[in-house]
């Protein structure tokens, strides 16, 4: 994935492909033709690989259409992968306040969906709270929504605790193991943009 280098400002991510790569510069090709890569000189470039995440310092060279030129990165730092399966509490969590919409998977698509906002979020799930005291049970699974990311993403989950206090309720959840990569990548994604901004 590339984004801009400085991450004080609203970006997408952009999942790419490496179309040439030589010791000097590589090309790289989006892989969703209505993103565009950022505008930004600077970039990082975040690779994944096995369970790890590389995030590479370079700088764009030349723009092509829905290409562009990168040079060698100029720094590299290794992190554990946010992509890894689950590996319960021990997960690095972020603070996050984004609102998102909630249902629960035997309700018919089209089903009034239920408002909450996201507390914290981790590679193996989220918890959130709401004012709508619809019950949640352990066990339970729902579709979570999230909306004001740059294009939703849906993911479901499963109900591991629930905190009820007077006019609202927290629901701590956990990503299935069927999340496809695309949906990794977003919360991976996320994660990487506001822990660096958090290190800002």
């Amino acid at each position: 994935m590339v984004i801009p280098a400085d991450l004080n400002q609203n970006f997408t991510p952009v999942t790419c492909q490496v179309d040439a790569l030589n010791g000097y510069d590589a090309w790289l090709s989006s892989l969703h033709e209505c993103l565009d890569f950022p505008n930004d000189e600077e970039v990082m470039l975040i690779e994944f690989r096995d369970q790890y995440v590389f995030t590479h310092r370079s700088r764009v060279l030349e723009r092509s259409q829905s290409k562009v030129l990168v040079s060698a990165p100029s720094l590299t730092e290794k992190e554990e992968s946010q992509l890894a399966p689950s590996t319960g509490r021990h997960d690095y969590r972020v603070r996050v306040n984004v609102p998102i919409q909630v249902r629960f998977l035997e309700e018919k698509p089209g089903s009034l969906l239920k408002m909450g906002e996201l507390v914290d979020l981790s590679r193996g799930g989220v918890s959130f709270s709401t004012a709508d005291m619809t019950p949640y049970k352990l066990g339970d699974e729902i579709n979570l929504q999230v909306v004001s990311w740059e294009y939703p993403v849906n993911i479901d989950a499963v109900v591991t605790r629930v905190i009820e206090e007077e006019e609202s309720q927290t629901v701590a959840v956990r990503f299935v193991d069927r999340m496809n990569v695309r949906q990794r990548e977003m919360v991976s994604a996320f994660i990487i943009q506001v822990h660096r901004r958090d290190a800002l």
